[in-house]
Parts: structure tokens; sequence; C-alpha cells
């Protein structure tokens, strides 16, 4: 009887298949996690049907870190019984109104937190340079729409083997031009900074990484929450460019702030907080 109703309506049947297809593929998409090393460097992803039900939060409570195949939950907060548990899907580093772009185009939602509602880091996340005479807002908003142009072109380019020196030039241009309004710790810098940074590794140019990296670690600890994994990995690459230079007593220093984080978001036991002591003993 189901064969004679697809060979009826063929049409309407491979409608349905399709958008239950589509369906099924978009829940799949939304419980996929990304896997990461303790530099954040992309080493695959996976399922964790359970880990999936946790909520979002742009104020978490808890991170979701890897050992080995399994995934580990941790307490980045002090928190009640009976508190939800609550786990950030995205970066949590850009003002109210990018996150929620990203999580509406990845997860299909708007975030309702006490951030997002309150929006209280947004002045700090978006801080503007100091002149004597102050910009006006549309030229602001001008700057704003810039500096998102630049992010999405610049990954563009990263991905279709643009030389490392174009992106480097990229880069330098958009923190040219973003320096005419904002401050060095507005977000929009900082990720261009970031960039710029990766692309001086890529090339070998410590001291042009070591010049940014230094610079974004200086804001990242006043923007992020105290336990993040994106902190602990600029330590981390930090840690190596000292190293790399011998400067031990700022190498010691950098690698130590990376392990208090690690310590609580890995466990003291985890494969990469022991790998970083010995690391440690060998400076």
């Amino acid at each position: 009887m189901l064969q004679d109703c697809i060979s009826f309506s063929p049409n309407i049947w491979r409608s349905l298949a399709t958008k239950t297809f589509s369906h099924s593929f978009l829940r799949l998409r939304a419980t996929v996690f990304t896997i990461e090393d303790e530099e954040l460097s992309h080493l695959g992803t996976a399922v964790y049907p359970d880990v999936a039900l946790i909520n979002h939060s742009c104020l978490p409570s808890v991170i979701v870190t890897y050992n080995g195949t399994s995934a580990d939950v941790r307490a980045v907060r002090d928190m009640n019984p009976g508190d939800e548990v609550l786990i950030s899907y995205i970066d949590v580093l850009y003002p109210t109104e990018d996150r929620n772009t990203r999580l509406r185009e990845s997860y299909y939602f708007t975030c309702q937190c006490q951030e997002c509602g309150s929006q209280s880091s947004d002045q700090a996340k978006l801080k503007l340079r100091k002149r004597s005479d102050p910009a006006e807002a549309e030229v602001i908003n001008t700057m704003v729409r810039y500096a998102r142009k630049c992010i999405r072109e610049f990954r563009v380019f990263k991905n279709s083997n643009t030389p490392a020196s174009t992106l480097l030039e990229m880069c330098e241009q958009s923190l040219d031009e973003m320096g005419a309004v904002f401050d060095e710790s507005n977000v929009y810098m900082l990720h261009m900074m970031y960039q710029a940074m990766g692309v001086c590794l890529y090339m070998q140019d410590p001291d042009g990484a070591l010049r940014y990296g230094e610079k974004i670690a200086k804001y990242y600890r006043k923007l992020y929450p105290a336990y993040s994994l994106n902190l602990s990995s600029l330590y981390l690459k930090l840690g190596r460019l000292y190293f790399g230079m011998e400067r031990n007593s700022e190498c010691i220093s950098v690698l130590k702030k990376a392990k208090a984080i690690m310590e609580v978001t890995h466990g003291k036991n985890h494969f990469y907080v022991t790998e970083l002591d010995r690391q440690m003993k060998e400076v």
C-alpha cells in the first residue's frame, strides 16, 4: 500500500523525504561538538547526545572539554543546588548583536540570558578611541559595518589559499582603518589582531606574533570569563614564543596562568595539564 502511494504521488513523497532529511540534518548539526586541542586547534568533530541537551547561556556555568573520546562537563563558577547547568555554544567575546546573529545562523534561536538582556558588557567590548572630537553615531555605525565586513572577507580569503603576506596586509590595513575610531581593546580590533598573530606564526615571524599576542592578552583578561579556554590557549601560544626566544621568566609566568585556568577547565589530572607541568620543568 505504501508503494502504491509513492507511485501515485512521487513528488509529494520526495518532498516529504527531503524535509525529513533536512530536519534530521539540522538537528544533528546542532548536536555536533568541535574537538580542539589545548591551543584550540581543530582536531575533529563528535556527537555527544547527553551534553547536547545542556542549554546555552552567554554567561555559562560550565565548560565542555575533552579527554580522549570522552566529553567532560566542569563548573567554571560557583553554583548552588538546583541551578541550571549552562554552556556557551559560541565565542562570548563579541557584543550581543553579533552573538545572537551567530546563534540564529548556527542554532536557530535568539539568546534570552541575563547578559543579552542587559547588554552590560557591550560598551566595553565596543570601546571607542578617545578623541578631542568624539565620533558621531553614523561614523561609529559605519565602522562597525566595515569591521564585520573585514571579518567575513578575511575568513573567505583565509579559506581560499591566499598568500600569508596578503592576509597579513589585510589585517594591518583593517586595523589602521578601525583604529581611527575604535580603541585598541575593541573586540573587532582584537579579532583582527588575533588573525594577524596567527598569520605571523604561520610565516615564522615570532616577533610579530608576540607583538600582537601581548596586546591581545592584556584585553582578553578583562573581556573573557576568568576560566576561558580562549585565554588559556593564548597564554600557551605566548609561552611557546617566549620559550623560543629564551625569555624563560616570562615563559614560566604565562604558562602558570594557563595552568591555573586549565586545572579548572580540564582538571588537575588531565593529560594537557600534566604535559604542561613537564614542559614548565624543562624551561
